[in-house]
């Protein structure tokens, strides 16, 4: 999403690409720490060092064989990491609909929260020190039910782009003020 385009109705919302590639690299440090060490065995396979000891341990086996399985085992590795992180990155999906803000969680089980713009009182906008270096945030909403979203944690969205969120944070914000400008001359009238 681009700075100056603005939030729509009824169109789903992701995270934004930062978060993704954010999941991606603290979920599975360990595992792309092991894939370099890969690539580096591919390189000692392929050197004349390794293959005089192959010879030495057993004829069957080829350099051009181990180079192809280490290559496949790596290939292998990358997708499942990139699948998984698909499906962490697609669990939190947002809606702006025309008279709520509808938060959908979970892969498998799915669960949706829908806050009326009318009881947004607050939203703040939270960026850690590691968060602000890649241009990311949580999502703060506070609401006149003082709902306690996520079973004891108290950021509604726990990672988003920045950009997306200050447009989430204006968007939420007009919304509610409108919404309760309708309440006060509804209740005058």
């Amino acid at each position: 999403m681009k700075k100056d385009e603005q939030l729509e109705l009824n169109i789903k919302y992701t995270l934004g690409k930062k978060v993704y590639w954010f999941l991606f690299f603290k979920n599975h440090i360990k595992t792309i720490l092991l894939l370099l060490l890969l690539i580096l065995a591919i390189y000692f396979i392929n050197t004349d060092r390794f293959e005089l000891w192959l010879y030495d341990i057993d004829s069957n086996l080829t350099v051009n064989m181990l180079t192809l399985w280490s290559i496949s085992l790596f290939v292998g590795i990358i997708i499942l990491l990139l699948v998984s992180t698909f499906e962490k990155y697609h669990q939190h999906k947002f809606v702006l609909s025309e008279h709520s803000f509808n938060i959908r969680r979970g892969f498998f089980m799915v669960k949706e929260k829908v806050i009326p713009y009318r009881h947004i009182q607050n939203v703040d906008i939270e960026q850690p020190y590691h968060y602000r270096i890649i241009g990311l945030a949580k999502l703060n909403i506070t609401t006149a039910r003082m709902d306690n979203f996520d079973d004891g944690k108290t950021n509604l969205i726990p990672i988003i782009d920045k950009v997306i969120a200050r447009k989430l944070s204006d968007f939420l914000i007009q919304q509610g003020a409108r919404g309760h400008n309708n309440i006060n001359n509804n209740d005058i009238l």
